[in-house]
Parts: C-alpha cells; structure tokens; sequence
C-alpha cells in the first residue's frame, strides 16, 4: 500500500515536472526565437572491429525529462506553442534482446508518445525540411544544418534553467539516496570482515540490486593507501591488512543520481578514527553555510581554512591557517573542489553559468578550476565533500619545494598508509533558504 502511494505522488510530481520543465524550454524557444527543440536520447556504439555493443548511456538533455536510461533512439520535441511534448519511440522487430524499456505506470498520460520504424519515417513526420528547429543529440540523425545541431545559444540556456530542480527531481535523488544508504552498509561490513576491494563493491550492489552498468558513475572502494587515488576504479582482488577505507558510490532512480561518500576506521580507537571524526564535524559545518546567493568559492575556502586546522592540530603542519592558505599548502592534503551540482548529471550543469546566455561567473585567480562558482539558487541539489589525503605525489612535491619545513613529517610517514578522508553528502538547498540533508537524513531512518 506504501509503495502505491510513493508510486502515485511521484506520478503527480512527473505531471508537474513536464509541466515546469515545458514552461522553461518554451521560455528559452521564445527568448532564442526557435520554434521547438527536439533532443534524442543517443544511440548504441559498437566497439571496434567487433559486433558487440558498448554499454549504453543516455544523452543527459534527455535524462532530465525522460526516465528511460536503456532505451536508445528515442527522440523528444517540445514546441513553441504545445503544452504536451511528444515523444518518439523506436519500435522495430528484434527476437535478439529483450522487449524495449517501457515508461512508468501514469507517466504516459503526460506525452504525446508516437511510434517510428525508421529515421526516413520519423523525418517526415517532425517535417525536417522546416528550418525552425533545434536537435540536441550526439550524432545529427536527422541531418540537419550544423548550426540547428547543438546550438551553444540553446545549449547554455538549458544549462542554466538546470541549476534549480523540480520537486520531482528533489524525490527522485531522495529515493536514489534511500536506495544506497543499505549498499553503503553493507560495503562497511564487508570492509570490516576483511573483503577485497573487489568483494566490497560485489556487496555494494547486491544490497541496492544493480548491476555494475547502472551505477550513474562507477564504484570507488579503496582500501589502505588506496583511499589517497581520488577515483580509485581498479578495484584490488588480493586481501590486505584493513587500516582504512573510501568508498564514494551512488545509485540512479529515473536517471537521477545520488553521490555519497563515507570513510572507515578498521581500529575505531585509532588516531584515524579521530581524524574521521573531527572531518566529520567541519562537513556538517560546510553543509550550514549553505544558502540562497551564497559563493561556492567563499564555502571553498572556508572548507581550507578548517581543514588547516585539523592538520594543524593533529600536529602535521607547524604554520599557521593562514600561512597554509596564502603558501598553497593546504592544496597537497586537499586537492579538489568542495562541491559540485548533481542531478541528471552527477556532475550537473550550469554550476559556473551568471546567464542563459553562458556568461560565465568570474573564475577565482586562487581557485581558477573549481567546478562550482555560480552562486547558490533556490531548489538546487548539491555535494559537500570535504577531504585529507596523503597523496605520495603530491607530498614529494611539497617536500622538495620551499614550503617543505612547513610539514612535520615525520608525522606524515604515519599517516601515509591510511590514503585519506572523504565525506560527503547530498543537499537541497529550498526556497525557504531550508536545507535538507538527504544523506543523513536517509541514513538515521
């Protein structure tokens, strides 16, 4: 009965997704003067010189209306002036695979859903001929001007309306949290029972009943020294004296993402543990900055300063916070950004767009690579992942550079075999200014 209910408000959440989402595109078609904008849903690729299909993946400008992840060739017109979009499916004779994803009971009620057998059939029937059209699609099937194919103009605009979520798009990167909170458990107890990397994300996407190719990005489980290799996917088969362990992983529902990060303590009364702990405390601080206007950048930096002093107090660095900021230090222990948007993309869009237009938003001399810079808007999803690692690389270039008495390393050499920290957690920030941590909240159920 419970599960007919969550069924039957996220049917009335799609209706009223389609309906926002048409309101925006025929927004931009008027605004770009355009007359409608189809976006396919990409095509199969055969590997090289073989008959075997590469795993499928969908065009993202179609995943944020559509939930249909396996099905290619589907195509998908909003016009100028018709509230229902129409969507074109690909339906041909095939005793080869299984019968075609189908939509989820109710959603269809919302579409014009129009059946084609061939490319030609379909190119008659959304007159091609007619110049007053965009595609957004990887290959132009439709064979029409360059210039109507993947126009940057509509591009950026579609970009930019991406930034804040429907509240339909809100349940749906809930339910794909719920869905990889048990997977994140059952990878922590595989960790602490001594499995391999590989066993670990074995367990993982048993407990979320996936496989490997519905991941919305592939699984990173380091053990040990591993957790220092950011996007650590050459998963270890051989067992090893657990220390440490990273795991960052997500689950898809109807194409959206969660992106959840969590690091372990094999001894839980170890100076690591500790260090897991006191990260923990500056993430959940991070998360309370957010706000509506508020800077990724400033957030970023913030982020540093309290990660310094972590550092500084477990007695690594001998400079101050501020020495460590102003000298770069910091970017040896914590070399990535804090955040990024999330939704159809787990790395969403329009994160450093100031207009439809593309304007950018200023990049910061400091921080010139940071993938989040717009400020913050209502109804957006994002991450809060702060880190420490103990990069080798990293930390030969800082010991051979002329910050190098800055460090304690002999401490270092001790927390070299642990890898590094990461937490990070799933936020919507609502147009109240509310923020709702989807992680912990999902976690604590």
């Amino acid at each position: 009965m419970e599960a007919s209910v969550q069924e039957t408000a996220l049917t009335d959440l799609f209706q009223q997704h389609i309906a926002e989402k048409v309101s925006r595109f025929q927004h931009i078609l008027e605004t770009l003067d355009w007359d409608e904008i189809i976006i396919g849903s990409g095509s199969e690729k055969v590997q090289f010189q073989d008959d075997m299909a590469y795993s499928f993946k969908i065009n993202p400008y179609f995943r944020e209306w559509m939930p249909l992840d396996k099905r290619a060739n589907c195509f998908l017109q909003i016009q100028r002036n018709t509230d229902k979009p129409t969507l074109y499916l690909c339906c041909k004779e095939d005793i080869w695979h299984s019968a075609p994803q189908a939509l989820p009971e109710g959603f269809s009620e919302h579409l014009e859903i129009i059946e084609y057998a061939s490319i030609e059939e379909l190119k008659k029937q959304l007159k091609i001929s007619e110049e007053r059209l965009v595609l957004i699609n990887e290959t132009n099937d439709l064979e029409i001007p360059n210039a109507q194919w993947n126009s940057q103009q509509v591009l950026h605009a579609i970009d930019f309306q991406r930034r804040s979520k429907t509240s339909y798009e809100h349940a749906c990167v809930r339910q794909a949290t719920q869905l990889a909170v048990p997977a994140h458990r059952a990878a922590e107890q595989a960790f602490m029972s001594g499995a391999t990397e590989l066993e670990i994300a074995s367990a993982y996407l048993s407990a979320c009943k996936r496989s490997e190719n519905e991941m919305p990005y592939a699984i990173i489980a380091g053990i040990n020294e591993n957790a220092a290799v950011l996007h650590h996917h050459q998963l270890n088969r051989q067992s090893v004296q657990p220390r440490s362990f990273l795991i960052d992983a997500g689950v898809q529902f109807n194409n959206y993402a969660s992106d959840i990060t969590r690091t372990y303590a094999f001894d839980k009364d170890s100076d690591f543990s500790a260090m897991i702990d006191h990260l923990d405390k500056v993430q959940q601080t991070l998360v309370n900055e957010g706000g509506i206007g508020k800077s990724p950048m400033d957030l970023h930096v913030l982020a540093q300063q309290q990660i310094a002093q972590i550092l500084i107090d477990f007695k690594l660095l001998k400079v101050s916070v501020e020495q460590a900021l102003d000298k770069k230090i910091i970017n040896t222990f914590f070399p990535h950004g804090l955040g990024h948007h999330l939704g159809s993309n787990v790395h969403d869009k329009g994160s450093r767009l100031a207009s439809p237009k593309g304007d950018l938003v200023p990049a910061s001399e400091k921080y010139p690579k940071l993938r989040a810079s717009a400020p913050m808007v209502a109804n957006q999803i994002y991450t809060v992942e702060p880190g420490i690692y103990f990069i080798p690389s990293l930390l030969d270039k800082l010991n051979a550079g002329k910050q190098a008495d800055s460090i304690n390393w002999k401490e270092i050499k001790k927390w070299m075999p642990y890898g590094g920290i990461r937490i990070e957690d799933n936020i919507i920030l609502h147009a109240n200014s509310e923020l709702e941590n989807i992680t912990r909240q999902a976690f604590h159920k």
